[in-house]
């Protein structure tokens, strides 16, 4: 999958780099389709609370928020079938997208928020904007983590994409996650 990079932040800082923006990309090329994208979103902190309190009905800002332009039912022969390049389930592209755009999904970040984050956590700030993209892109294609195993799973995904790229999962190493 490719990722397409949407910055619609006031004030574009922190940077992602074009070596950081390369790298998330070898990261995600396994998932999904090669011809397919996801628009990777950088967003500021008051956007993404919108979004969250819209989709999720919660309040405040969070790290990240994905959204699918797959479904899990469909007719005729999947897009993707499950468990090929990181499939979650049967997947096949939501009839009411054009059928000439490539893109999949999005993945909202917020930067300045996972700034913040990683520093009352200690997390190294390009690891954990690694996870949280391989996060989203995994949702996209049908992961979640409503159960322990579903969760577990998915972690160990996570893990399996970011050590290709010598990236350690800071859940996985054993801190806590809010």
């Amino acid at each position: 999958m490719i990722l397409e990079l949407v910055d619609r932040r006031r004030q574009p800082d922190p940077r992602l780099t074009a070596e950081e923006l390369a790298l998330l990309q070898r990261i995600c090329a396994l998932a999904g389709r090669r011809a397919w994208s996801c628009d990777l979103v950088l967003a500021d902190d008051a956007e993404v609370a919108a979004l969250n309190a819209k989709f999720r009905r919660t309040d405040g800002v969070t790290d990240v928020l994905s959204f699918s332009y797959l479904t899990g039912e469909g007719e005729g022969p999947p897009a993707l079938a499950a468990g090929e390049s990181y499939a979650r389930q049967d997947l096949w592209r939501d009839p009411c997208t054009d059928a000439h755009d490539a893109t999949v999904g999005e993945v909202v970040l917020a930067p300045s928020f996972v700034v913040r984050q990683c520093r009352e956590r200690g997390w190294p700030y390009l690891d954990e904007i690694a996870l949280l993209t391989v996060h989203g892109v995994l949702h996209v294609l049908g992961w979640t983590h409503a159960t322990t195993s579903d969760r577990k799973a998915m972690q160990k995904l996570e893990q399996e994409l970011l050590t290709r790229e010598g990236i350690a999962h800071p859940i996985l190493k054993g801190e806590i996650r809010n």
